[in-house]
């Protein structure tokens, strides 16, 4: 839900939650291990369950993708991780029940960290499952030296491990189908087709002058709130957050003179060329590998704001759900394009905007 009001802004994370968080961040062959004894106990429940249709969310952040997340998870037949399985993200059936036989209750609702009008709380459904994927898979967002997943090797037992973890969410929660948020999974979509064939991805596509601006906006206000607060830095780290700020690691898709031009373009200070530089690069891609994948679907952001009945219902149907028409109506009163800021780009931005996405802004219907 979208805020009524700026709040004060507050620490990502507080010292007391800092290190309780390291007790499993940083010993985490040891939560593996539990992780692979959840699975020991849960076999005989858990050899029943399949996985159908998984729905990854995935693409460049701050074209929509969060909203998609809360309205695909407010359907029964989907179980998405949330905030407060940070840091158990390892042993999700054990923490989970032990948060239902505590009775625990989802926290206050407050606006989230990025400041762009959107209520979280303890509930709200949010992208974990990165954490699995930097375990398993050694220095996946090695920024010196950057890889795609098929150039890693991954630990023994990813694929197994991996879906035990999704047959657990499901079983704990007894819902029929998994759901996740996560951008940098627009890199790995044939890795996860490995894993299970029926997988179904969501792409959004926004308009690169807006997009452009909210991605600065969103690199400029994580850089002043993480500014001397290592604890802020860290907890990105721990979660798998390198989309903004002074830890900033672009998504690599291969070409690598592009993809270092990016980061020497970043390393300058000159985000606003970087930003559009990288928009051209992740949306080159997606158009060249699976726009006309019948296991992806791409729709842009403004469609979804502007003509949100349609959107919706293209996208339920793409993923095989169905929804009450007053829900959907109630969705459809909700999404709007943002309002909270005026765009501030001059013409001259705009040039250098389009400068570096001539070759790919049209191949998505934008002019």
């Amino acid at each position: 839900m979208p805020a009524s009001k700026t709040t004060k802004s507050k620490k990502l994370i507080t010292a007391q939650r800092h290190w309780f968080n390291g007790l499993v961040c940083n010993h985490q062959k040891f939560w593996k291990r539990l992780g692979d004894f959840e699975n020991k106990v849960l076999e005989f429940d858990l050899s029943p369950i399949e996985i159908d249709r998984p729905v990854y969310v995935c693409g460049l952040a701050r074209s929509g993708s969060t909203i998609l997340l809360e309205f695909l998870a407010s359907h029964s037949d989907f179980v998405s991780h949330k905030y407060s399985d940070f840091p158990f993200v390892f042993t999700p059936y054990l923490w989970r029940s032990i948060q239902k036989m505590m009775f625990l209750k989802p926290s206050k609702a407050e606006e989230r960290f990025h400041g762009d009008g959107l209520m979280i709380n303890s509930d709200s459904p949010e992208a974990m499952e990165e954490i699995l994927w930097m375990h398993f898979y050694e220095g996946l967002h090695e920024p010196d030296q950057p890889k795609m997943i098929a150039d890693i090797t991954a630990k023994d037992g990813f694929d197994a491990y991996y879906k035990h973890h999704l047959c657990k969410l499901l079983y704990q929660s007894k819902a029929k189908r998994y759901l996740a948020k996560g951008n940098y999974n627009l890199g790995r979509i044939d890795r996860i087709l490995d894993i299970i064939p029926d997988a179904q991805f969501l792409i959004p596509v926004r308009h690169p002058y807006a997009h452009v601006e909210s991605l600065m906006r969103q690199h400029h206000n994580f850089l002043d709130k993480t500014q001397n607060d290592k604890r802020a830095l860290k907890h990105l780290e721990r979660v798998g957050h390198f989309e903004f700020g002074a830890d900033l690691r672009p998504l690599y898709l291969g070409n690598d003179e592009v993809y270092n031009s990016i980061l020497q373009l970043f390393e300058a200070g000159d985000t606003l060329r970087a930003y559009a530089r990288y928009w051209a690069y992740i949306y080159g891609y997606v158009h060249e590998k699976y726009v006309t994948h019948n296991q992806v679907l791409c729709y842009r952001y403004e469609d979804f704001c502007e003509n949100t009945q349609d959107s919706l219902g293209a996208i339920s149907h793409f993923v095989g759900v169905n929804y009450d028409s007053d829900v959907l109506q109630q969705w459809e009163n909700f999404i709007q394009a943002p309002d909270y800021y005026q765009s501030s780009f001059s013409e001259k931005d705009q040039n250098v905007i389009l400068q570096e996405v001539k070759n790919v802004i049209g191949k998505w219907g934008y002019v």
